[in-house]
């Protein structure tokens, strides 16, 4: 479980045990998560769509009758290889970055929605890839075989699966020792998600090195700028850091590190054990990263306030610090669940010596909503 405070002492609590699981949690959790997933899913999805519309850090172009369509070589690798190594993949030595790859067999209109669907789709698209290659693409009597188009980072991305330790073989021991295995069986938010993820898992075609506290994250310009109106503003050419291929991010762990890259890429919804929940809040706000944050209310709904089910011991203290969490953060959607709860249950509640370290403003608060709540019953 994800900690709430740098020094907080709240217990660990296994959610499976009897007291903390109750009927009300299992009827709750399980709507909270799909709700969240949904919307996780469907931001990432949107985000790809303006990367493609804008034409952010594009680096490979196709060329359909007149018409031209820029786009981004990580997506494609991530999501459609085997079209990728038909099109540009046999022609990609010989050209330079502004020649376009010209697309036979297809019409400029079924090549835009191919693309939308390339960087939106929530689902598996591998039959619509091998669809477009088999009417299309084929037609002109290429070989189907696989693509393999850097053997070290790239190899068949489409057939691996996202589990824990699922790092490539090719990837050295010393490269190893650089990516964390604390995310490797979190959830991503969908299909989409884990291609990503896959991509940035297997260190492929990275165009960018971000250093915390001496580790190395390899990553993608595009896939970052459209994920994190931070990154965006870093690399859109305002910044120094916009050409240059190594950056270093100041006022981070590498533990938050690894949180943040798994939700840019994935989408991902739980954090491991070593992250610190109000610490990754304060870096979804800084780093603009909206979804981030509500990740992070629902592991501090979950995790710490049980979903707001009836009082069990040892969860008061939890509760109170998702208050203090909340207040600073300004997670007005939290704090005001947990001011609910704890008026409902203040006689539980203030008879807590952790009640007593709660800022007096925020006490005050408490006690003018009971105040108001027990007005409104008379």
């Amino acid at each position: 479980m994800a900690r709430c405070g740098e020094d907080s002492a709240a217990p660990v609590v296994i959610l499976g045990s009897p007291g903390v699981c109750n009927k009300g949690f299992q009827r709750r959790g399980p709507y909270e998560r799909r709700r969240l997933k949904a919307m996780v899913s469907e931001q990432l999805s949107q985000d790809l769509l303006r990367l493609l519309g804008e034409e952010i850090h594009t680096d490979v172009t196709f060329c359909i009758g007149c018409t031209l369509f820029k786009a981004h070589k990580a997506v494609l690798l991530a999501r459609v290889p085997d079209f990728y190594y038909h099109t540009v993949g046999k022609t990609s030595n010989s050209l330079t970055n502004n020649e376009p790859v010209v697309v036979e067999h297809l019409e400029a209109s079924e090549f835009r929605t191919f693309l939308q669907i390339v960087y939106s789709s929530n689902r598996n698209i591998k039959s619509y890839e091998d669809e477009i290659l088999m009417k299309k693409i084929l037609e002109r009597g290429l070989s189907p075989k696989k693509p393999d188009l850097n053997p070290g980072k790239c190899k068949k991305l489409s057939d691996r699966s996202l589990l824990k330790n699922d790092i490539s073989e090719d990837i050295s021991d010393k490269e190893k020792s650089l990516i964390s295995t604390d995310n490797y069986d979190l959830e991503p938010a969908s299909e989409l998600g884990e291609d990503l993820l896959k991509l940035y898992v297997n260190q492929c075609c990275p165009d960018i090195d971000i250093y915390v506290d001496g580790k190395s994250f390899k990553a993608h310009r595009a896939i970052l700028s459209a994920r994190s109106s931070y990154f965006a503003a870093m690399l859109s050419g305002c910044w120094a850091e916009s050409s240059q291929e190594c950056i270093t991010l100041q006022g981070i762990s590498q533990v938050e590190m690894n949180v943040m890259m798994y939700f840019i890429y994935g989408g991902t919804l739980d954090f491991p054990d070593k992250a610190n929940v109000g610490q990754i809040l304060n870096m979804a706000d800084m780093y603009g990263l909206e979804g981030l944050k509500e990740v992070a209310v629902y592991i501090l709904r979950r995790d710490y306030c049980n979903f707001f089910q009836k009082p069990i011991p040892r969860r008061l203290t939890s509760i109170l610090e998702c208050l203090i969490i909340a207040h600073s953060f300004g997670v007005g959607s939290l704090f005001a669940d947990c001011m609910k709860w704890i008026v409902k249950h203040f006689a539980r509640c203030w008879s807590e010596r952790s009640f007593a370290n709660v800022p007096y403003e925020i006490q005050k608060s408490c006690l003018n909503m009971l105040i108001q709540s027990l007005v409104s019953m008379t």
